[in-house]
């Protein structure tokens, strides 16, 4: 790809999706590029990881269910991925938490090894 085209590509890319200085191979701008112009395939996406383990604190061995679940949103605030967290362990003990990913480089990190983009 040529530097203008990839100029234009960019400048498309920062108009919906916080490019912070980042430095972007050809191809990282092709992908965004890609989500950013078709937002209708990537819209609501989700994917969901469940772990269980079993550990051990002060009070003795526990058990822990951790589910973790992504979801792409692109829409007119943006593009972002929202990170869900949430565990529950055997005693009754729950939390969780939310993080939403706007930066190129954590939404091409999330694409990546989440999503298989």
């Amino acid at each position: 790809m040529d530097k203008r085209e990839k100029q234009n590509k960019r400048s498309i890319i920062a108009a919906v999706l916080d490019l912070a200085g980042a430095r972007l191979k050809d191809s990282e701008v092709n992908t965004l590029f890609n989500i950013v112009s078709t937002p209708e395939n990537y819209d609501g996406k989700t994917r969901t990881i469940e772990k269980s383990f079993t550990s051990w604190c002060s009070d003795g061995k526990y058990r822990r269910k951790e589910s973790t679940t992504y979801t792409i949103l692109a829409d007119d605030s943006g593009l972002r991925i929202e990170e869900d967290y949430a565990y529950h362990d055997d005693d009754g003990q729950r939390g969780g938490s939310k993080v939403i990913h706007t930066s190129a480089r954590a939404i091409l990190r999330l694409l990546s090894s989440i999503f298989g983009l």
